[in-house]
Order: structure tokens, then sequence, then C-alpha cells
């Protein structure tokens, strides 16, 4: 599912959010786009979704222009999961992954057996079998999340949009995610993610982009994107980047004082050991 961006600019009255962005994804497997808070990460993901329309430029999918496209058209192509969700009160799990069916139907064709299929397969995917007949309000964040997560999938689409998929989560559930979303990549979805935690983002990547005011600034594979000099440039950040021993994946170390702060940064790390 080819998805590409011409010439895209994007603002809120007069600040400019995005810059004369030209992209085209990758077919398949994970693009992850990194940045520092508010270099526009999230307003793209979103003019990729069609809930931004561009000041100037054209989103494309199949390279043909959103604005051709139909809403459902575009739904049954592309799903997105927000940062910030919300549903009435009172939805139980199950109503709420049954949501994710909603492109699917028409006047003339309501609930199906490929539709219940969808939903228990995103259900027993996301491990929420347990917690499907109670209340959303009821849950935990993290637990939440993984519902939300499990009505984008439900949505069966070949092509995901996901922000900050791992908020709320508890490290073992974020591992599962991730594990999750690779092995949807590995079935031929394509899936674009906002990602906050950098190694994180080295291990699980097919696709780096990296953002900073606006527009991007660096992009490819993990070898040529993850780098030193450009995590200095986009974050500011002083690190060194080294593999680790089993999977030789790239990882990044941030430099730190004698007394076990983070060089430029305000915030105490906690020493371990």
């Amino acid at each position: 599912m080819r998805l590409s961006v011409e010439n895209l600019s994007f603002g809120y009255r007069n600040q400019s959010v995005l810059k004369n962005i030209d992209l085209t994804f990758p077919d398949a497997g994970l693009t992850v786009l990194l940045g520092g808070n508010g270099c526009g990460k999230t307003t793209l993901l979103h003019t990729l979704a069609g809930l931004l329309t561009p000041k100037e430029g054209r989103v494309l999918l199949e390279q043909a222009p959103f604005s051709s496209l139909g809403r459902k058209a575009i739904a049954r192509k592309l799903a997105l999961l927000p940062q910030m969700t919300s549903a009435p009160a009172g939805v139980t799990v199950r109503e709420l992954v049954m949501q994710g069916r909603f492109p699917w139907q028409t006047w003339w064709r309501q609930w199906s057996k490929a539709d219940q299929q969808a939903v228990d397969s995103a259900i027993q995917a996301t491990g929420i079998e347990d917690l499907v007949e109670r209340p959303l309000e009821q849950l935990s964040g993290g637990q939440r999340q993984r519902c939300w997560v499990a009505m984008t999938l439900a949505q069966d689409t070949p092509l995901l949009l996901l922000d900050e998929p791992t908020t709320y989560l508890d490290i073992a559930h974020q591992v599962e995610l991730m594990n999750l979303i690779a092995q949807l990549c590995a079935q031929g979805k394509s899936v674009i993610t906002v990602l906050h935690d950098l190694n994180q983002a080295a291990a699980y990547a097919d696709h780096m982009i990296m953002m900073k005011e606006g527009s991007i600034y660096a992009q490819g594979d993990v070898e040529n994107v993850f780098t030193q000099d450009n995590l200095k440039v986009v974050f500011n950040l002083d690190a060194d980047i080294i593999r680790e021993p089993r999977r030789q994946q790239l990882l990044c170390v941030p430099h730190t004082d004698h007394d076990g702060i983070v060089a430029d940064s305000p915030m105490p790390v906690a020493k371990v050991g």
C-alpha cells in the first residue's frame, strides 16, 4: 500500500508546523517517526490519515489524492491509532473493538462472519480476552491502550498509523506490542508509528525518519539514520551508539557526568546497582 506526500505544508493560523515535506513510505515494514516534542510528528501522522487538510501539497494513497477518495474508502486502506483516545461511557471492550469494523458496514452488508473473525483475531492478538465484557472506563491506562490497539487491528487494513502506541504500557506489554507489530509487518502490512523510546525504535524499525522543526532532517535505514551526529542535532542529545551483544542491534547510551546526571539535562538519573 503506497502512501506518499508531495510538497506538504500545514500550520495553525500563523504558525507553521509542517514545511514542504516530500516523502514516499515503504510498501511494507515498520517506519518509525522520531523527533523532539513539537517537531510535527503527530501533525504529520494526522495529515497522513486525512484528519488534517494540508495548506499546500497533497497526500497520495496508491497515487490517488485523498481529495478524490471517500472517507470509507480511505478507512478500508489505513487505520489510525491516535495519541489521545475517548469512548462513550459504558462502552464495553468488545463493543469498542467491534467499532473497528465500521468502515466495512453498509446498509446492504451488516455484521458478517468476516467481521467476527477480524474482531476475534484482534482480541486474541492483543491478549485482552479476559477484558472483553468489562466497561472500558473501569480499566487501567495500559489495559485501555491494548483495547484501542485491538480496535485498530480489527479494522484490518494494509496500512496502520500508530501515534505512540506503547503509551501507558508496562515494559513487558511494550515488548509484546512491538513484537506483534513486527509480526504484522512480516505478514506484509505497512506500519508507520511515532515512538519516543530511541532504543525501541532502533531495535524494531525497518525505516527511520527523523524530524526537526517541521521538516525531515534524515531518513533511511537504522544504520544510516540512528547516528551520534543525528541524535545531537535532532534531540540535542550527547550519546554513544553501541551494539548490544546478543543481536548486535544499535543502542543509544546518553553521556553522564560523574554524579550520574545525563549531560545537558536538569533531571537526575538514578544509578543502578
